[in-house]
């Protein structure tokens, strides 16, 4: 599978606090200092679409926290090769910034949305109870600038949000979104357990007994992610086998963290350092080339034996980025 695909964390900071991303206790935030720069992300993507990469995804922590944010879109949106530049939010300032991020060049959003009840989102998010409601008008305000098509992420969570299936069908349809029903995957901390896990195929069943036969939605992108309409109810819906199912063969993405590490398969724990390669000395661009060229070579050997043994990776999601 040609990589064509990078995921960029360009903060671990959020203004939410979601249980299966950011566990209880005290955070320890990576110092400013260590965060990769936007002309440190922009070299290392100005490299990767040399290998072919063509679309690259934001994510966080909350990226829309980190300042600025806007003038990276514009930036890697000025790299020759790169089609699509997209983000990953919780949406709770999306409200207030979609249309800036429009007009400075970006094309599309997802924004995580685990329950559509105020109160279990307060909960799941240690957040406000007004908060679902912003994050409701910022998707609305997200369609309406042209971040098209809007996805909205739900991490399935036994006894918690498998009530409300058929409530996201009906979601998906009124607001005209994507709903894509993830599993919940054993990432960096004790959230997740056998007891509260919901496999997708689960929640096919249960659409398909409910309206029938889901009619898959042709697509030219590759990924994890199957999707598919639901009935007649203007509905669709994706899903993403996290767990359950190993996609390695169909996977087109690395993902670089934001203290400058890249990763080469998110539920393993090996790691290269981009950002010392490019804060030492004498660096040259070239030695960036041939590090990826060999990180790209050793992604194709990756066929999720790890993840099976180790049942996750040490980091926790919102260091990562997802």
């Amino acid at each position: 599978m040609a990589i064509n695909y990078i995921r960029v964390s360009v903060t671990d900071r959020c203004n939410f606090r979601c249980r299966y991303c950011m566990p209880e206790g005290k955070k320890e935030f990576i110092p400013h200092s260590e965060i990769l720069s936007y002309e440190e992300i922009a070299e290392i993507v100005r490299v990767f679409a040399e290998f072919g990469v063509r679309s690259v995804r934001l994510t966080g922590g909350e990226p829309l926290v980190r300042k600025g944010i806007e003038s990276l879109i514009y930036q890697l949106k000025e790299i020759e090769g790169i089609k699509e530049v997209s983000l990953t939010t919780n949406g709770f300032f999306l409200e207030e910034k979609a249309e800036k991020l429009r007009e400075f060049g970006l094309d599309r959003v997802n924004v995580s949305l685990d329950t559509l009840d105020p109160e279990k989102f307060s909960f799941i998010t240690h957040s406000g109870k007004g908060s679902l409601s912003r994050v409701l008008r910022g998707i609305e305000n997200a369609r309406e600038v042209g971040l098209t098509p809007v996805k909205v992420n739900t991490v399935l969570i036994k006894g918690f949000n498998d009530s409300e299936v058929e409530d996201f069908v009906k979601f998906s349809a009124d607001y005209g979104v994507e709903v894509r029903f993830i599993e919940l995957m054993p990432v960096g901390g004790e959230f997740f357990s056998r007891e509260n896990f919901i496999p997708v195929s689960s929640v096919r069943e249960l659409l398909e007994k409910k309206f029938g036969r889901l009619e898959p939605v042709k697509t030219v992108k590759m990924g994890p992610a199957k999707s598919f309409r639901v009935g007649n109810t203007g509905a669709v819906v994706g899903f993403i086998p996290s767990v359950s199912q190993h996609f390695c063969s169909e996977c087109n993405r690395v993902r670089l963290t934001s203290d400058g590490k890249l990763r080469l398969c998110l539920m393993s724990d090996r790691e290269i350092d981009l950002k010392s390669l490019l804060r030492t000395p004498g660096y040259s661009r070239e030695l960036l080339r041939k590090t990826i060229a060999g990180a790209l070579i050793a992604k194709r050997n990756i066929n999720g034996i790890e993840a099976l043994e180790s049942l996750g990776c040490s980091r926790k999601m919102f260091t990562i980025g997802g």
